[in-house]
This record gives structure tokens, C-alpha cells and sequence, in this order.
């Protein structure tokens, strides 16, 4: 059994316009000290995914359907109370942004003991700080810091904090949620070995969710490919980096330079995702994929299997011989593209 297995999941938001079919059937599965990565354009859900999973979605947001089980407990039809003996002792957040997940008027210090305090009141003062001790040596923060207030700290140091605090309890699963948002490189490239030496050192299963390709390519062992709140591809990151077949995930791996081709055009998808209070009927990526047919406009893409991959498109048989070999020309991804494909 998997650690963490979520199956056909759907979470939608209230709007003026209905309902907003933010993540709409997504499935996969995490397996105990696994890295996965959710990857994706901005609104494609990956955040929602999250907050859905630690139960933190805003009064507006709820799940509509599907299944979430974590150590074989469904935490959709789980009470609050319970919901709450998890969050942090078993399932902990890195927020995307330290600073506003950061209390401006506690210390460092009092606000991780907080968290201690909530999940195990009978804890003795010096294995909390020892605990406290353990967890900034891990993210390679000075221990005299620990009685500074957030707006003491650096944007880097604030988000090691956010990762000291998330493991201070012993997690099973993190959710990491743009881990490294608006970190210069430098910041960024020290807290991604910090967060993979974690990992490797305690087995905590990490679910990193980011828009950046990168990171997900340097720390993640699986990758799901999310597109207008639903997975387009999912299989081991070699895979999808290396071979993927599905257009989309193509597209991104396309938009990111390769350093060794000098002359490579700069590739950016043409169009916009779809609006997602009225989703179109048939494959979502279908407006902006080069391949496009009508049939795609009208049918759910069927999933596809590539050795370990997990594909959804309508011609993903001719991934390799008509759009693999085009698809670092930024022609091939402009708004009128179309590669002439049959749905023959």
C-alpha cells in the first residue's frame, strides 16, 4: 500500500461564474520516502492539490469527489479534529511564501514550539529544543537565530525556517509548495541539495509542487504533469525529461534553453489555458497543441502507456515521428501551428 494514494480527486472553488474545476479527476500515488513532482503552468492546480491535501482550502473551495487515502485513512471523510492530529505530525507544509506563513510577531522559536506544543503537550522542554536544534542543523541555520523574528531573516533564510519547522515533528509526507519562489539561483541551488539531503537522510516522502521544470528535473523521482487541473503525464522524472509523449509536456521541456545549443530558438506555447469554470469538452491542451485534431476537441484522450509512462492524447503515436523532431522550433508551438495530423 502506498503512502499516499489520491484517486480520481476533484476540488472546485464558488464563483459569480459556477463552479471552478480547479483540479478535476487527478490521480497518483506516493509511496513512503518517495520525491514527486507536480508540475504545470500558473492555475493549472497545483497548489489546490495541496491545500486539499493538508486541508487547508479556503471557505470558497471543497471537494466534490474522489478519494484521498493517506496510511490507508481517506481524509475527505475524515473529521477535523482528526484532520488536525495530522497536519504537521504526520503531513507538513513549506508554504510558497515564508513570509506571509510566518508569524511578524512571534519569534522563530516560539512559533515551532507552538507547533510542538499542539501535537504533544507532554513533550519536555529539552527534547523540544533538541528537536528545534536537530531541524536547523538539517537546513544549516545558526542555532542563536532561533530568537529572531522573521523580518530578521533573509528571503533564503526565512524559507529554510518554513523547511526547519516542517520537519521538526518527523512528517511521513512534506508538501513543498514553490519551494523556491523568488530566491536568486545561488539561495536556490543550496536549499534544493538541502531539501534532497533531507530527504535521503530521514525518508520522508516529498511532494514538491512547482511551475519550474528545474527544480523538479534536480530533486523529484516522479514527475505528474499537470494541465488545466488535470494530469496530462505522469512516470519516473528520467522519463519525462528524457523521451515524454504527451504535446504538453513536450512544450515545457521545449521552453527550457539547453546550455550545449547556443542557436536554440526561445520556445514559449502559444495561447492561454482554458477558462475553468466552463472547461472544453475533450482535450484541454487541444487550443494550443500543434498535433490537434477534431477528434480532440470533442473526446476525452485515452491513457496511453509507454513503459513506465502514463500519457493522455489522442496521437500520442506520432509524438515521435511528426512533433519530437520539431519540437525545440518555436514555430511548431505559435498560436496557428497545426502539423496537418488525420484522425485516421
Amino acid at each position: 500500500m502506498a503512502l499516499l494514494e489520491v484517486e480520481d480527486l476533484e476540488v472546485y472553488y464558488d464563483s459569480e461564474d459556477g463552479p471552478v474545476k480547479a483540479v478535476d479527476g487527478v490521480s497518483f500515488e506516493i509511496e513512503a520516502g518517495e520525491t514527486i513532482g507536480i508540475v504545470g503552468e500558473s492555475g493549472c492546480g497545483k497548489s489546490t492539490l495541496a491545500k486539499a491535501l493538508i486541508g487547508i482550502l479556503p471557505k470558497n473551495g471543497y471537494i466534490n469527489g474522489g478519494s484521498i487515502r493517506f496510511k490507508g485513512e481517506d481524509l475527505t471523510e475524515m473529521p477535523e479534529k482528526r484532520r488536525r492530529e495530522l497536519r504537521w505530525d504526520e503531513i507538513s507544509l513549506i508554504a510558497q511564501s515564508a513570509m506571509n506563513a510566518l508569524d511578524p510577531v512571534y519569534t522563530i522559536r516560539e512559533q515551532i514550539i507552538e507547533a510542538i506544543d499542539a501535537h504533544y503537550p507532554k513533550m519536555g522542554r529539552t527534547e523540544a529544543q533538541e528537536r528545534i536544534d536537530e531541524a536547523f542543523d538539517l537546513v544549516g541555520l545558526d542555532r542563536d537565530r532561533q530568537t529572531d523574528y522573521p523580518h530578521q531573516f533573509s528571503g533564503g533564510m526565512r524559507q529554510r525556517a518554513m523547511i526547519a519547522m516542517s520537519l521538526v515533528l518527523e512528517p511521513s509526507l512534506i508538501l513543498a509548495d514553490e519551494p523556491t519562489t523568488a530566491l536568486d539561483v545561488i539561495m536556490q541551488d543550496q536549499i534544493l541539495k538541502r531539501i534532497n539531503g533531507i530527504q535521503r537522510e530521514s525518508a520522508t516522502a516529498m511532494m514538491v509542487i512547482t511551475h519550474d521544470v528545474a527544480v523538479v528535473a534536480e530533486t523529484c523521482d516522479r514527475v505528474v504533469v499537470m494541465y488545466a487541473g488535470e494530469v496530462a503525464e505522469e512516470g519516473p522524472a528520467e522519463f519525462i525529461f528524457g523521451e515524454p509523449y504527451h504535446p504538453y509536456t513536450l512544450g515545457l521541456k521545449s521552453a527550457f534553453p539547453d546550455i550545449r545549443q547556443s542557436s536554440q530558438d526561445l520556445v514559449s506555447i502559444g495561447g492561454h489555458p482554458p477558462d475553468l469554470s466552463n472547461p472544453p469538452s475533450g482535450c484541454r491542451f487541444a487550443e494550443r497543441c500543434p498535433l490537434a485534431t477534431e477528434k480532440c476537441t470533442t473526446e476525452d484522450p485515452p491513457e496511453v502507456i509507454h513503459g513506465e509512462l502514463r500519457s493522455y492524447c489522442h496521437h500520442a503515436d506520432k509524438i515521435d515521428t511528426q512533433l519530437r523532431p520539431v519540437a525545440s522550433q518555436a514555430k511548431t508551438w505559435e498560436n496557428e501551428a497545426s502539423m496537418g495530423v488525420s484522425d485516421d
